[in-house]
């Protein structure tokens, strides 16, 4: 894909954000609203484009091993992270914050879009997409992200939290469409999951305008510059040396690179919130890392193709 084609094709996806973000500027919605459209996304829309995306579609042990290799990294940003935060001296709570930032990013909301965008023709680029997004990213927020953020919180850590991931259905639609990957469903159902997929890309981008707010970053910049640096250029550099380590080529390479170049997932603020991290900080670094990744995710996938 050429340089002019990439900048069109995620500049049409960020005009949905934009669109949301001005909706709520101008009063037409309001920032609570995101609840609901996130509800949506996540009780409807996405399970349907998560079960869209594997059906039918040939799993290679490529799209197994790239999310190993992108959980070990994001691990390994994590503790780079926290030393990061002790040379900054950040609290104990913004240093959970920092952390889950710095190493989770939105590559379900963001991240299921621009590789649509980016990869049009081919079948496998999404499915690559859908297990690099739950079982290297989603997994690992709601387990060990939920983890970290109770341990910085103070509060001390409850396992009955860290897995409350498994009431929402996607983790459970990612198996479920795993299972069925192979079996053949009557034409009406898959075309009213075909209506319902259809929703993801335009709802989980408005919400994600929504949800963006400049919060505390005049308090925080170098903490906040830190994490960009962290989530969009070491962690995308780790999992390139990693996937290339696991002899991982062609688009499933290509894929793994761009969602872990995604920046900080709406998703990690929720956590920090919930949990007794620093949600400000955490709502303030992912404002910033979204709106830095109009720029770098077009940039990223020059590098890659």
């Amino acid at each position: 894909m050429q340089g002019g084609q990439i900048l069109a094709t995620t500049a049409s996806i960020f005009l949905l954000l934009l669109a949301g973000y001005a909706a709520k500027r101008f009063g037409v919605l309001k920032a609570s609203d995101a609840s609901v459209v996130n509800a949506l996304v996540i009780y409807l829309t996405m399970p349907a484009f998560i079960f869209v995306s594997i059906h039918n579609k040939p799993i290679t042990p490529e799209m197994v091993k790239a999310p190993v290799a992108g959980f070990a990294m994001e691990m390994a940003v994590i503790g780079i992270a926290y030393v990061v935060a002790r040379a900054l001296q950040l609290d104990r709570r913004t240093t959970g914050a920092f952390m889950l930032v710095s190493a989770f990013g939105n590559t379900g909301f963001l991240g299921y879009p621009v590789v649509t965008a980016a990869f049009n023709h081919n079948k496998s680029a999404l499915l690559s997409a859908v297990m690099f997004d739950e079982f290297a990213m989603a997994l690992a927020l709601n387990s060990i992200g939920v983890a970290v953020a109770l341990t910085f919180s103070g509060a001390g850590l409850d396992w009955k939290c860290v897995l409350e991931f498994l009431k929402t259905p996607l983790f459970p639609a990612t198996v479920i469409s795993l299972l069925l990957r192979s079996t053949d469903l009557p034409r009406f159902l898959t075309t009213a999951l075909d209506h319902l997929a259809a929703g993801t890309i335009p709802l989980a981008m408005i919400s994600i305008g929504l949800s963006l707010s400049a919060g505390a970053i005049r308090n925080h910049p170098t903490a906040i510059a830190a994490s960009l640096v962290l989530k969009m250029a070491i962690l995308p550099a780790l999992v390139w040396l990693a996937v290339t380590a696991l002899g991982i080529e062609g688009t499933v390479k290509q894929v793994a690179i761009l969602e872990s170049a995604m920046p900080s997932a709406v998703f990690s603020g929720v956590v920090a919130s919930r949990f007794g991290a620093n949600g400000t900080f955490a709502a303030a670094a992912i404002f910033v890392l979204t709106l830095c990744s109009i720029v770098l995710i077009p940039l990223t996938l020059v590098l890659i193709t």
